[in-house]
């Protein structure tokens, strides 16, 4: 997630280290944050991969206050950024907070490609919304299950699937409406031309 962060923000400006490090937590705090001995070790490492490179101090956006290396991404960095945003499969168990970060960037993405990430994650969005459906109607309908719960546990486990459900009803609409606009400027491109 970091890496597709780091390079989300470099593709947009050279930006300097500790910059990179306030707009990330920014982005995804605040329940998570990321470290500066994490962002240190990833820009090392991203930098020794040729994918980020040193660029001119005053070549980021905002001015420093602080001396600090401002960092720019390379022509091999632009392809991974690209390969990170492409990929629906490698991380499962993080993909709605890729997809967030993601949802940050489409427009960098020829519309295409656009197009494909948000159907894909919309697609995510209705399998989970179905089986948590499936599930609280397995809860609410066999009666072994409500036998052998306490009647508080029973009406708090249908209360805590109710808020998932309606969380993931909230991301299903979310990228509904990304798709509508991605769409929209599909089909104005493809007017325009």
């Amino acid at each position: 997630m970091y890496e597709l962060l780091v390079l989300s923000l470099l593709m947009r400006w050279p930006l300097h280290a500790y910059r990179i490090a306030k707009i990330a937590n920014e982005i995804i705090g605040p329940e998570e944050r990321v470290s500066k001995g994490t962002l240190s070790a990833l820009l090392a490492k991203l930098e020794a991969a040729g994918i980020i490179q040193l660029a001119a101090a005053d070549s980021g956006p905002f001015p420093g206050d602080r001396p600090s290396r401002v960092l720019a991404i390379t022509p091999a960095g632009r392809e991974r950024f690209v390969e990170l945003m492409l990929d629906t499969a490698s991380r499962p168990g993080s993909y709605r907070g890729l997809f967030h970060i993601k949802a940050l960037h489409l427009e960098l993405l020829p519309a295409e490609q656009q197009v494909f990430l948000v159907e894909h994650y919309l697609a995510h969005c209705r399998q989970i919304l179905q089986a948590k459906k499936i599930d609280r109607q397995d809860m609410t309908g066999d009666p072994r299950k409500q036998q052998h719960m306490p009647p508080q546990f029973h009406q708090a486990a249908l209360r805590y699937m109710r808020l998932k459900l309606d969380q993931w009803q909230l991301e299903q609409d979310w990228a509904e409406s990304l798709r509508s606009e991605v769409l929209a400027r599909l089909t104005q491109v493809e007017v325009e031309c």
